[in-house]
């Protein structure tokens, strides 16, 4: 990918040659001490089926400004889910996936959209499809970007998978934390784009040092949520209630078989809950090889793409 040029940032978002455009940024409260700020773009009367973006677990809003950037699809909107980015909540709220899955359809309300297309990535995979889980007449089709069909809760004991998954602390340098990113799955391509989107992830303490703006005990409480939902029963609802989901697995660029440990347990939950999925009427399940989980990141065109066939289907177009 050739690197844009000329960043500025626009709301919290990498604006090149005037490709994004932020019509506004909207904070509503949700209950006390509950604050949701979101951005919508391209909000205009005559606009089509909506679309609402839910980013993962200590990412924000403008993970999507890839994807944004590259969309046809308009009206969007992508949502500071409760405790990330500038969602102000309290660490001893509910961070339950039914919560956040009820403050998806509070945005919707927020912005007088009656039905959208709702997308999540990881975590916010779950979170969409327990939104139209719930709110079957409001989400049009939930669209689950690695996520959502697949819990974690599968890998072992309770308290094994919250050690295993607990974040480092961090604590690093400003160009210490950029290295050690660089250094990841999405070193591969790294541009100003990527970090741009990356960046309002991460706030600096008065040290200096670079964090995640979530903070340890917050991303423990919105992983118990996690733990404690029931992806399968969501899965089961839609098909029920005939609200179509589709679905893209990213999968190693090598097939894995026979793989152990933590790594391998992961993937066999991920393939079980896959083939489940793809038995289900109304689950178009989509599997990219060689795609990484933050597939956002590493090929928002696909990502884009994908979105836009889902919104066209429910327009009566050819997906």
């Amino acid at each position: 990918m050739t690197q844009p040029s000329d960043p500025r940032s626009v709301d919290g978002y990498a604006h090149y040659g005037g490709q994004v455009t932020v019509t506004r940024q909207d904070r509503f409260a949700r209950s006390p001490g509950i604050d949701l700020v979101m951005s919508v773009f391209d909000d205009s009367p005559d606009s089509g089926l909506p679309v609402l973006l839910l980013h993962g677990l200590s990412q924000q809003r403008a993970f999507w400004s890839p994807v944004v950037r590259r969309l046809h699809t308009r009206p969007v909107a992508t949502l500071d889910q409760r405790g990330h980015g500038e969602s102000d909540t309290p660490l001893g709220s509910d961070f339950s996936v039914e919560a956040c899955a009820d403050d998806a359809v509070a945005a919707l309300d927020r912005l007088g959209w009656s039905t959208a297309v709702v997308v999540g990535h990881s975590w916010g995979g779950s979170v969409a499809l327990a939104a139209a889980a719930r709110h079957p007449d409001r989400v049009a089709t939930a669209v689950l970007i690695d996520g959502g069909l697949w819990s974690p809760s599968g890998l072992g004991p309770r308290d094994e998978i919250r050690a295993r998954l607990t974040p480092p602390p961090l604590g690093l340098p400003s160009e210490e934390l950029w290295a050690l990113i660089r250094r990841g799955d999405l070193g591969h391509g790294w541009n100003a784009e990527r970090q741009a989107a990356l960046e309002p992830t991460f706030v600096t303490d008065a040290a200096g040092l670079m964090r995640t703006r979530i903070g340890v005990e917050r991303h423990l409480a919105v992983l118990d949520g996690l733990l404690d939902h029931d992806a399968t029963a969501d899965l089961v609802a839609c098909t029920t209630q005939h609200v179509p989901i589709w679905a893209a697995v990213c999968e190693p660029a090598t097939p894995t078989q026979g793989s152990t440990g933590p790594d391998g347990a992961w993937l066999d939950v991920k393939e079980q809950a896959t083939r489940t999925a793809e038995q289900q009427d109304g689950c178009l399940v989509h599997r990219w090889r060689g795609a990484i989980h933050d597939v956002p990141l590493q090929w928002p065109a696909l990502v884009a793409g994908f979105v836009d066939a889902a919104v066209d289907s429910r327009r009566g177009g050819e997906a």
